[in-house]
């Protein structure tokens, strides 16, 4: 097999490997899956995810202190200074992302850029709808703000962009159902939950589109959100209704669920190298076995016992599942 040697003493990435990866593949020494098992074991490229994560909680930050020292003084500001401002803003932002991608800038500066680039149009609604004293419902200002970044993710590769993308696509469903009083099954509660079930099954069967443009952070985040969007969705559906002793409470079912749908999780991510679903799926089944002897014992132990017993079954829980994942990921 053709060998490869990083140069300067560098890490490699999945950047600097992948032209490797990929003639592997084409000379039939590897499978594609295997290619990308080897690539998912390194970061991207020279910024690693959680330098991605500190750049975007940075990006949020200045968006809010823009915001915040906007709205300070913002009586005073004439009207078209304001839409004036924010599109400059706008297309500065815009700019800065595609001028940063192209000319590979730091990651940082690129995400900064990007992630302005998504949250400025629901400020820009906004604006226009109290400039011009429009009026209207909230989930059409947050459905049109979807509208307007539907395809930036997907154009930019931002994996700011996307975390806004989902943030605007997850919004719209609590609004959605409050406004239009759905009620689908039982209660606008319920319907929530199936909404949101439904929903992180999509994202994480639709994230794995990611891989064709070898964009593994935002596979990941979207199977880890899928994952987990739909583990609380189902965890949390019928859980305040209470029925006879003599009847199957749904909640015992939508639970073995999820946690066979978890221990799913953690064996593909085993199979395919996929670290973050096998720490997601062990928290979730922590949770579950967590929330199953809370719910069971709750009602047959005394108050300073059940904290005791509950104390220690999730410290037991941690140390064995942070076991069981090292030995997993080895």
């Amino acid at each position: 097999m053709a060998q490869w040697r990083p140069e300067n003493n560098m890490k490699p990435t999945q950047k600097s490997l992948s032209g490797h990866v990929n003639n592997w593949v084409g000379d039939g020494l590897i499978t594609r899956d295997q290619a990308d098992r080897i690539l998912a074991k390194y970061p991207v490229g020279s910024g690693s995810p959680a330098m991605m994560t500190f750049s975007i909680v940075g990006g949020l930050l200045c968006v809010l202190g823009l915001i915040l020292t906007i709205s300070a003084n913002w009586q005073s500001i004439p009207r078209e200074v304001k839409l004036g401002g924010l599109l400059t803003l706008l297309t500065a932002s815009t700019l800065m992302g595609t001028e940063g991608n192209r000319r590979k800038w730091h990651p940082a500066i690129t995400e900064i850029g990007y992630l302005f680039a998504a949250v400025l149009p629901l400020a820009g609604l906004a604006l226009i709808g109290q400039s011009f004293n429009l009026s209207g419902s909230r989930f059409m200002l947050v459905f049109t703000w979807f509208l307007s970044v539907l395809f930036l993710p997907f154009l930019s590769l931002s994996p700011s962009a996307f975390v806004v993308w989902l943030a605007a696509l997850f919004t719209m469903v609590p609004i959605g159902v409050e406004e239009y009083h759905w009620s689908l099954f039982t209660d606008q509660d319920n319907t929530i939950s199936v909404i949101y079930a439904a929903l992180g099954v999509a994202i994480t069967v639709g994230s794995q589109l990611w891989s064709r443009a070898n964009q593994l952070i935002q596979r990941a985040w979207g199977e880890s959100l899928g994952l987990i969007t739909t583990s609380l969705a189902l965890f949390t559906y019928d859980l305040t209704i209470y029925y006879p002793k003599n009847h199957l409470q749904v909640w015992e079912i939508l639970w073995g669920i999820v946690f066979i749908l978890n221990l799913l999780a953690v064996f593909s991510g085993y199979k395919f190298g996929r670290r973050h679903l096998v720490t997601v799926g062990l928290m979730m089944i922590g949770v579950t076995i967590f929330s199953f002897y809370l719910r069971l014992a709750g009602s047959m132990m005394s108050t300073g016992m059940l904290f005791l017993t509950a104390g220690t079954l999730l410290l037991i829980l941690l140390f064995a599942f942070h076991k069981l994942r090292k030995s997993i990921l080895q």
